[in-house]
């Protein structure tokens, strides 16, 4: 056995298909992925060829899980089959859906009473041979619990290849099962989709049908395979599927519902403001004074200033920089006064000996000396 987790246009690929002839493929309708024309086509090959193909699809039964794709069910089973479906009585199912008869009026509360009742109350579908074939050897009743009631149908080839029919819906000639040729292979149609599900299996001779199922269109070497790919269950990234998963969509209203809450209720709207103001050259040496004065002492500074002092001289003169003060040189200069050489001299003084000078005083007398010498 084998589970396919692609499309059937895998089936003919020497790399994943089983074996080319005597295999057999189970697919339960309506298909959650619809079929696309191309692998419809490779299908049709495939059975061809000398494969089996059985549908169970959901025609006589109605579970809860196939009203999703009710909607297109008769036209893929159509499709995939190469048999034209149609309702076997549509006055029977007219009247049976409404609790009576055409000959005799009932009551309006009483017709709806019913349809309501017979609508949401489980039908139990029994399915009985008809005549003899391999396929129902040794299987006398065939059970299905439908969730919701459901049509009966009529079944004929599209071509001119015959349809049998092995199986009818007991207590009536509407036929349940049928088996139409195909080149070398067979198609099977079982008119209802839940005889192999975990809940019916093990009821009446379902069991028995599948067994005999198998052993009937199986091929030496072939495999069984069940079609997951088109119930959702694939192995390739589906984009489509993908972003039209209902969940998907569910999630993105979510998101965007919160978003409008947070926005709307819980963040308080304020209005936008540019905190920045631009600080112009002057503030700016002020904060730099500031943050150098809160680091460096009085006297730190002093004897900077002093030793930036020097060290312009000596680099005009092309000494080393090593801050050692000129006095002899500052002596034979014509611009430097005495008074302002004595001042300097005492201010150098009181910062080699670590006492406190007033900087304010300091840096005028430098400006004002190397404006005369510089």
């Amino acid at each position: 056995m084998a589970v396919s987790h692609e499309r059937y246009a895998s089936l003919n690929a020497n790399d994943k298909s089983p074996g080319s002839t005597g295999n057999l493929l189970l697919t339960t309708m309506p298909h959650q992925l619809p079929v696309r024309l191309d692998e419809a086509s490779q299908l049709d090959a495939w059975v061809e060829r000398g494969n089996t193909l059985v549908v169970a699809a959901a025609l006589d039964d109605t579970p809860l899980w196939a009203l999703a794709g009710g909607a297109r069910l008769v036209k893929d089973v159509g499709r995939l089959t190469r048999l034209k479906l149609e309702v076997a009585d549509p006055k029977k199912e007219a009247s049976e859906s409404t609790g009576s008869s055409p000959d005799h009026a009932v009551p309006k509360s009483r017709t709806l009473d019913s349809t309501f009742g017979a609508l949401f109350k489980p039908q139990v579908i029994l399915i009985e041979p008809r005549g003899a074939h391999p396929l129902m050897e040794g299987v006398h009743s065939i059970r299905v619990e439908s969730d919701l009631p459901a049509s009966r149908w009529r079944a004929t080839p599209m071509d001119q290849s015959g349809v049998l029919r092995v199986g009818q819906v007991a207590g009536a000639n509407d036929a349940a099962i049928w088996i139409r040729r195909q080149g070398r292979g067979q198609v099977i149609l079982f008119a209802v989709a839940g005889l192999f599900s975990n809940k019916d299996l093990g009821t009446g001779d379902n069991a028995k049908l599948l067994s005999n199922t198998v052993a009937w269109a199986l091929g030496p070497g072939g495999a069984v395979i069940f079609d997951d790919a088109h119930q959702g269950a694939v192995s390739y990234y589906d984009a489509k599927a993908f972003f039209a998963d209902p969940r998907l969509h569910r999630t993105i209203g979510w998101l965007v519902f919160l978003w409008f809450v947070f926005v709307l209720g819980i963040q308080r709207l304020r209005i936008h403001f540019n905190a920045w103001h631009p600080v112009d050259v002057t503030a700016f040496i002020g904060a730099s004074a500031q943050f150098l004065a809160s680091t460096l002492t009085p006297v730190a500074v002093g004897s900077r200033l002093l030793v930036n002092f020097f060290n312009s001289i000596r680099r005009r003169l092309g000494l080393r920089e090593d801050g050692t003060p000129l006095w002899e040189w500052l002596s034979q200069q014509a611009a430097v006064s005495s008074g302002d050489l004595g001042e300097l001299r005492r201010l150098h003084e009181l910062t080699q000996a670590g006492r406190r000078v007033d900087l304010l005083r300091l840096q005028n007398l430098l400006s004002r000396l190397q404006g005369k010498i510089l």
